[in-house]
């Protein structure tokens, strides 16, 4: 019933032409004071009514983006660009959160288009040229350091040209016949890459965006496996994801390879201190020995932890938080009918409604029985513009004799069904 009465709380009868802007400017004044969240919400909102809204688009993705959620945020990026394609602002932050992302075709592109619309901008031309290397094109990457080279004048910046140069002597040889290299003296391949992928974690950490750290680090391990740094660093971004058991195999493969290695070696006893028997709170479990792993939780009662508090988020309209939580729930314990039916209700807030039909999909699927999936689905195909097939599944919610069908939302299913239809 809560799930429901939440789902419901993001619907509304028909609105006047104007709603979505009202929506948007409401979304612009919270956002001034700070409150990001509320600001979300109306944001959402206003594309959920209007979603020709460009400014809506740019602004929800905005705050979509210093909340974390990555891949929504370049979905809003991208419906900014496409329905504003002079936005040049909309365009820098499509190519960076799509670099953030990983995304390094997409963010090259974005990049370029930055470059056409503010070309005295230096930095959309590093951005360029890093996500060209990223995406494995060498010769065009060449060019675009070149191009920041040449544009960045800036006593602040020359540490970034410095790096740029560095990449170009690094780049350049690719593009020659191979010269007869010297064994002994060359470092290892593997060395290489996975210094480079260090420094490409290490500017993500320091930037909060602890998963795109996180395979960076791995990136490194990879090419390097004995890499102690590469090891450490990816137990500290394992920590902030919240996957403390995963940091602490990261730091006993360190402390394998390093016996004194001294960061290691105390962050896993702050791990160890901090480790607490989910199922009797506030017992300390015994340290276990460097090599040992971490006793097995209690999934279900972590699980329901997770859920628990994403209830509560939804409720506050916390939804990018919600989705974080839920995540967390149903990695623990997949195909949890709740917890999908909580996530779609949750994407539905973000108006990241394709994302909300395959979690009430799948939530129909695990419990046939249920009408709370019919209802979700209902809101996000209206969400979507799909009038008349959102007024079919309102019917099919407002027939159902399932106990978690309300008479109060039955009703409510009811007229939007009518409202829906085709006069």
């Amino acid at each position: 019933m809560i799930l429901l009465l939440a789902l419901l709380a993001l619907g509304s009868p028909a609105r006047k032409a104007d709603a979505g802007r009202e929506h948007r400017e409401k979304g612009l004044a919270l956002e001034e004071q700070g409150r990001d969240d509320a600001a979300a919400a109306e944001f959402g909102l206003a594309v959920q009514v209007d979603p020709s809204d460009a400014i809506a688009q740019h602004e929800l993705g905005k705050i979509l983006f210093k909340q974390g959620d990555l891949p929504a945020a370049v979905d809003r990026f991208q419906a900014a660009v496409k329905l504003d394609e002079k936005n040049a602002t909309a365009w820098y932050n499509l190519a960076y959160a799509s670099r953030k992302s990983q995304q390094f075709a997409l963010a090259a592109q974005a990049y370029q288009k930055y470059t056409e619309l503010s070309p005295d901008d230096p930095d959309g031309y590093f951005g360029w040229a890093e996500s060209l290397r990223q995406s494995g094109q060498s010769k065009e990457a060449l060019d675009a350091y070149r191009l920041y080279i040449a544009k960045e004048k800036r006593p602040s910046e020359q540490k970034w040209v410095e790096r740029s140069k560095e990449m170009i002597a690094q780049l350049e040889p690719a593009q020659a016949p191979p010269a007869a290299p010297s064994p002994a003296a060359a470092p290892p391949a593997g060395a290489d890459a996975a210094r480079a992928r260090i420094a490409d974690g290490d500017r993500a950490f320091e930037a909060r965006d602890y998963r795109a750290a996180l395979f960076a680090y791995q990136d490194a391990i990879l090419a390097d496996s004995k890499n102690v740094d590469a090891l450490v660093k990816a137990g500290n971004a394992y920590v902030k994801l919240g996957h403390d058991e995963e940091a602490g195999e990261q730091w006993s493969k360190a402390l394998q390879l390093d016996p004194q290695n001294a960061v290691a070696r105390e962050a896993l006893a702050a791990l160890r201190e901090r480790r607490v028997d989910l199922r009797r709170p506030g017992t300390r479990v015994p340290a276990p020995p460097l090599t040992t792993v971490a006793p097995p939780v209690d999934n279900e009662a972590v699980a329901r932890t997770h859920y628990g508090a994403a209830v509560g988020l939804i409720r506050d309209r916390k939804y990018s938080e919600a989705v974080i939580e839920l995540n967390q729930a149903l990695s623990l314990k997949p195909s949890w009918t709740n917890a999908l039916i909580a996530r779609g209700s949750a994407r539905i807030g973000l108006a990241k409604y394709d994302d909300a039909i395959a979690d009430y999909l799948a939530a129909q699927k695990a419990d046939p029985s249920l009408a709370a999936p019919l209802f979700g689905l209902a809101e996000a195909y209206r969400g979507l513009g799909q009038a008349e097939r959102a007024a079919e599944l309102y019917r099919q919610f407002a027939a159902s004799n399932a106990p978690d069908a309300q008479a109060s939302l039955k009703q409510y299913a009811l007229q939007n069904a009518q409202a829906l239809s085709p006069k």
